[in-house]
């Protein structure tokens, strides 16, 4: 999801129609953002959250952000959210 997003062209179909048309709206925002980090070097499983999303660091060469991801019962991404790394 990472890669697709600096690279411009999220995988909409693997998300739940209301995280598409979220992503839609704020790609201008976090296409460069992410970009900005440059590359990306890793990516490690932080654990799982109170409310159930997947916790990830992920590191850049600039920066680091934490990624949580929600799936829903069909396996698609029902939400997702990113932020500075603490």
């Amino acid at each position: 999801m990472i890669a697709d997003l600096v690279a411009g062209k999220p995988d909409y179909d693997s998300m739940s129609l209301g995280l598409a048309d979220a992503t839609r709206q704020q790609l201008s925002g976090i296409q460069p953002m992410i970009a900005g980090l440059g590359a990306l070097q890793s990516v490690t499983f932080k654990g799982v959250g109170t409310a159930g999303p997947d916790i990830y660091e992920v590191k850049f060469e600039k920066g680091a952000l934490e990624y949580r991801i929600w799936l829903s019962p069909d396996g698609k991404v029902e939400s997702a959210n990113l932020r500075p790394a603490r």
